[in-house]
């Protein structure tokens, strides 16, 4: 019985390590949570900070010291061991000491630079997860309203049919009733299919493999209409204090600056330090030190190079910064552009569309219950409500997104740039 158990247990272990269960219930930020967690480039991006610590420490470490032991003045034809003198002697180079301060700074920055690219990527990657979360609520509403429509169709197909044997209805209409339920059925078919789809991209932006997220499933999060409290000048000057291209653009010119001095430094004299300990004719009393400094005698042509070098790619970081911070800025107009037209087209149709629809459906309803109005004319009433209905949710959808876009590239979550405003 032990035995059939403990393979029970291995059998479940390696379900859930090859990732074979079945979600059934996500909210955004547990999504969001599995995504971060899972994705293979953040975790990319966290070793790439650790490689830059690692830089860090390489790059501000002393040369190796040198060991050297010389054994001289041994006759000819004879051992070593006839040496006459002996030195055992231990050396260490060294370049100018404010170098080293320098060397760090560059290196400090450059992890900062990784953390950047790090706050980068996580930022692409919320955006892709709340972007597919919601596409899937989408397609889910847009499932449910063809399910409404086909139950609605198949209802005024019997009746159509009823109408027609009895005499009150022709065989137009009749046809007309089968071919709309014909479409209510494909369309519920596309959307089940969208649906699917969704599901698979949400799979894949959360880093799952052969995990299954089935089309039932429950997302507690809601696609609706939030809105939002901020102008296009307030996201300019957040974007420039938080966006990670603009901070890793300027870390980088920070760098170029770094470099430039570290060139005019190599004016600067090298160090060499040496301690002797010698032994002469068995008499090992001796000992001995020397120190030596470099002398850039060929300045002209080598630090001249380097310091000409340095402060041309000191030049290009500086318009490398600037044109990062044009190219954001256009990024946030038409980001900004697309939210703001997605909120009016939001706004009309919750103060407009949607309420005139529905009003006219209900009429509709009643007309056709009546007699006083023909099975096409209700047809074409019915459909105006599903575009309509299916075009808010397209524009909630891309209301969203459009929001997502504007975090990823402020670098920082609406509600924070909210609170910031307050």
């Amino acid at each position: 019985m032990n035995k059939y158990f403990i393979l029970a247990v291995l059998a479940l272990s390696i379900s859930k390590l090859n990732g074979q269960t079945e979600i059934n219930r996500l909210s955004l930020n547990e999504a969001i949570e599995i995504g971060i967690r899972q994705n293979p480039e953040l975790m990319q991006a966290t070793e790439n900070i650790s490689a830059a610590k690692g830089r860090f420490w390489k790059g501000i470490s002393l040369p190796q010291p040198e060991l050297e032991l010389s054994l001289e003045y041994a006759p000819v034809n004879t051992s070593l061991s006839n040496y006459s003198e002996r030195t055992f002697a231990i050396s260490q180079s060294f370049e100018f000491p404010t170098n080293y301060f320098l060397k760090g700074n560059k290196y400090t920055k450059e992890e900062e630079i990784a953390f950047e690219q790090y706050l980068l990527k996580k930022y692409e990657l919320v955006n892709q997860i709340k972007s597919a979360y919601f596409k899937v609520l989408a397609d889910q509403s847009i499932v449910k309203y063809s399910e409404e429509n086909l139950i609605i169709s198949d209802d005024f197909y019997k009746k159509a049919q009823i109408r027609y044997n009895v005499g009150e209805g022709t065989n137009l209409e009749e046809l007309t009733a089968k071919v709309q339920l014909s479409e209510a059925k494909n369309k519920i078919g596309i959307a089940k299919n969208n649906l699917n789809t969704s599901l698979a991209e949400l799979n894949y932006v959360l880093g799952y493999g052969n995990q299954n997220i089935n089309s039932s499933l429950l997302l507690t999060d809601s696609l609706i209409y939030i809105e939002h409290n901020f102008n296009l000048e307030k996201v300019y000057q957040t974007a420039e204090e938080t966006n990670p291209q603009i901070k890793a653009a300027e870390l980088n010119n920070g760098i170029a600056g770094v470099e430039k001095t570290l060139a005019w430094s190599s004016l600067l004299p090298n160090f060499n330090f040496a301690y002797f300990k010698q032994s002469r004719d068995g008499d090992n009393g001796f000992y001995g030190a020397s120190f030596g400094v470099s002398v850039p005698l060929w300045f002209i042509m080598d630090q001249r190079g380097a310091i000409q070098e340095a402060s041309a790619n000191e030049s290009i970081s500086e318009a490398l910064l600037q044109q990062t911070k044009n190219e954001i800025r256009l990024k946030l107009k038409n980001a900004f552009t697309s939210y703001t037209n997605n909120q009016q087209q939001i706004k009309t149709y919750n103060d407009d569309i949607l309420p005139q629809t529905e009003e006219v459906y209900r009429t509709a309803i009643k007309s056709y219950d009546a007699g006083e109005l023909s099975y096409l004319e209700y047809m074409q009433v019915k459909q105006l409500v599903i575009n309509a209905r299916e075009n808010y949710i397209t524009a909630l959808f891309n209301y969203n997104v459009s929001l997502f876009e504007l975090e990823e590239i402020i670098g920082k979550n609406i509600y924070e740039l909210e609170n910031k405003n307050d």
